[in-house]
């Protein structure tokens, strides 16, 4: 069995759900920082663990009996693996991101060359499908979580959060992976109006939830 979660913080009794292309493995690195020993801190990829090893802080804890906590699970398995006391009462909360401009950023980090595959392509065979993130914060198609961030309001957002849960936070987040994208062009004008409803009808719970336009 794999579960699947970012942080758990016994220290300051919160649950970071990483969501995808939401800024969550900045978002991750930052929030090490002020774990304690008895956290749980799931791997990220190397690169990135190189920029939290500076910190003095690595994966910890994340090995339970046969389950390991990896990244971008469901709710529902977290809360089942945790249990009741602690899902009810520690602080719970992820981020979301505008779909349309999540499914560019998703094409730009697993295409690098789009020469090979272009996004008309990537739409074709679905690829925008791993973007989708409403599961991991939902139970029975509702909200699960005490705060829905947005990344769009990242910096804001996060510092409500911290605030909330007494964590002192100094606004400080990493660049990870960010280097993959090139073309930095607002979403919107590399849609036609087809991709567009593609995704639209796609993420319509993600659009309706946060109000997302394109």
């Amino acid at each position: 069995m794999e579960i699947k979660v970012m942080i758990i913080s016994h220290k300051y009794k919160f649950i970071f759900l990483k969501t995808k292309k939401t800024a969550g493995t900045s978002i991750e690195i930052s929030l090490s920082r002020y774990c304690g020993d008895s956290d749980i801190i799931t791997p990220i990829m190397a690169e990135d663990e190189k920029i939290r090893a500076k910190l003095g802080k690595y994966p910890q804890n994340y090995h339970i009996g046969q389950t390991d906590f990896h990244n971008h699970d469901s709710a529902n398995k977290i809360k089942s693996l945790i249990g009741e006391e602690i899902w009810n009462s520690y602080y719970k909360f992820c981020f979301e991101r505008n779909p349309w401009d999540k499914v560019i950023s998703l094409y730009y980090f697993l295409v690098k060359d789009p020469k090979k595959e272009n996004f008309d392509e990537f739409l074709e065979r679905e690829g925008y499908k791993y973007a989708y993130n409403f599961p991991i914060y939902t139970i029975n198609n509702n909200s699960a979580v005490d705060y829905l961030g947005k990344y769009e309001n990242l910096e804001s957002d996060l510092k409500s959060i911290c605030d909330k849960i007494s964590l002192p936070f100094d606004g400080w987040l990493p660049r990870a992976k960010g280097n993959f994208r090139k073309n930095r062009l607002h979403y919107s004008t590399q849609y036609n109006k087809h991709q567009r409803e593609v995704i639209r009808n796609y993420f319509k719970k993600e659009i309706d939830l946060f109000n997302y336009t394109f």
